[in-house]
């Protein structure tokens, strides 16, 4: 492995990221000798790279989640019957009659193509759902996405079965930490590599590691349970909680212009949240389906829901974690940072594998398990899930890149660009917004997404106007007490 790639490891002031990347403690770029300097095309592309990959992992979790629907087959068949014997749909409670199946849209081509066909003389068999129940699914160990039919409407939706994120992060972890490894064995050999295995450094580091290892499968979850767009706007969540966990735990105040930004922040998250309640049926239940307009509501809001739980508690551990680790990292400057950072992956692996037993379960069930498919830890894997494992390591890398070669604030603006494009442009192009300007749902999500881009780019900018003004200040307190003892000598 040429030196250069090594170099890109080591970053002597930063910090892990949500995503198990860097960010650099302050806003000044770390410095090279004149020589070493890269060209404009290298760091263009390292920014253009970093940019990608930092967008990315949300991308192609959408991309394994369509390929598992679509890779239908004779494994499947016993879903397909289940959908197709019950396609008039479901008795409920609160209706006249069964609302029959529909919504197939995002199912298997052949599945969707069946349901449009006229209904003619087949023998239908009802399965009837417990009353507490909305939803009824039908899935096959083998089958690699399950059928979920949504009761009081008659919605199918085609749910494909995914890997287990915990066991993917681990591994993740796993080769990082073997990257650091070598990267500590090459440039101290075995002397460096025992400061990474002293158990009390370890242990002092493992409460950072488990936070991130945490965050990350949040993160994942998150992922999962939203749309790329919607993912990346709520993650920005974390610009308002990590400042305001600074001002409590460092007791730093914070400028009345980064308060504002982040009252602005805040509200395009909710409008951007309300915009999903959607606002077009918001009152369908005074007229005359009330309780098939508030199932509806109820569903839609069930599923947001859940993403955001995930993406809460994402935001809570990663803005945990680098305050823990800004602490731990700054006590002991003389300590190499890949020496630290070997010390943080072995806790940030075990504890992505922990979640697998210590995160309740679809139907929060707990302790939980792996679920009983072929494959074990493995299990659903596909081409894709090693591309979101690469991506995601892939982000780490270059993360400590751009903070090697940049300051914190072209970074920061890469996360936000990031949102705009490659996640919403893509997403958008793929369908998995659900964004229809014409309406007024539409048209707020679109302002609230726009509100907290703005402030974003307002927030981070601000920032760096504010590290500059303080460093100015402090400069010139420097030489008026410099030319006071001139005075007095």
């Amino acid at each position: 492995m040429s030196q250069r790639v090594f170099e890109i490891l080591h970053t002597s002031s930063a910090i892990f990221d949500d995503q198990g990347g860097f960010e650099s403690f302050d806003s000044e770029p770390h410095g090279q000798s004149a020589g070493d300097q890269p060209s404009r095309v290298s760091l263009a592309v390292l920014l253009l790279a970093g940019l990608y990959f930092d967008s990315s992992v949300a991308l192609w979790q959408n991309v394994y989640k369509d390929a598992q629907v679509r890779f239908d087959g004779p494994n499947c068949e016993a879903v397909h019957d289940w959908v197709l014997t019950n396609r008039r749909g479901f008795p409920w409670e609160g209706a006249n009659a069964p609302h029959a199946l529909h919504g197939a849209d995002g199912c298997p081509p052949p599945l969707a193509k069946q349901l449009k066909e006229p209904k003619e003389a087949i023998m239908f068999r009802r399965l009837e759902p417990s009353k507490e129940a909305d939803a009824v699914e039908k899935e096959d160990s083998q089958c690699s996405w399950k059928a979920v039919v949504h009761v009081p409407t008659g919605r199918l939706k085609c749910k494909p079965q995914s890997f287990t994120k915990g066991c993917a992060l681990s591994l993740q972890a796993t080769c990082g930490l073997i990257l650091y490894y070598s990267y500590n064995y090459w440039v101290g050999g075995f002397e460096l590599i025992k400061e990474c295995f002293q158990i009390r450094r370890l242990l002092k580091f493992s409460v950072v590691g488990a936070m991130f290892g945490c965050g990350a499968v949040f993160s994942f979850l998150a992922q999962d349970a939203l749309s790329p767009g919607s993912y990346a706007l709520y993650a920005q969540s974390g610009v308002v909680i990590v400042p305001i966990m600074w001002r409590i735990l460092f007791r730093q105040p914070l400028p009345v212009l980064t308060w504002v930004h982040i009252c602005i922040i805040t509200l395009g998250i909710l409008a951007y949240r309300i915009s999903e309640i959607d606002l077009d049926h918001m009152f369908d239940g005074i007229g005359k389906f009330p309780a098939l307009s508030a199932a509806r509501a109820s569903l839609k809001r069930e599923l947001s829901c859940i993403g955001l739980m995930w993406v809460a508690l994402k935001v809570l551990m990663a803005g945990l974690g680098s305050v823990v680790a800004e602490l731990l990292l700054k006590q002991d400057t003389s300590l190499p940072f890949t020496v630290q950072v070997a010390c943080i992956l072995p806790s940030k692996a075990l504890a992505c594998l922990l979640t697998i037993w210590l995160i309740p379960g679809p139907d929060m069930e707990w302790p939980n398990h792996l679920p009983d498919r072929p494959g074990g830890f493995f299990h659903d894997w596909s081409m894709w899930t090693w591309v979101i494992v690469f991506h995601n390591l892939g982000d780490t890398i270059l993360s400590a890149a751009v903070a090697k070669q940049f300051d914190s604030v072209a970074k920061a603006i890469c996360g936000v660009v990031g949102i705009i494009f490659p996640t919403w442009v893509v997403s958008y192009l793929c369908g998995w917004e659900d964004l229809v300007l014409k309406s007024s749902a539409g048209q707020l999500k679109m302002t609230g997404g726009v509100v907290v881009i703005v402030g974003s780019f307002a927030y981070v900018l601000g920032r760096a106007q504010n590290n500059e003004l303080r460093k100015s200040q402090d400069e010139v307190a420097r030489l008026s007490q410099r030319s006071g003892v001139v005075e007095l000598t």
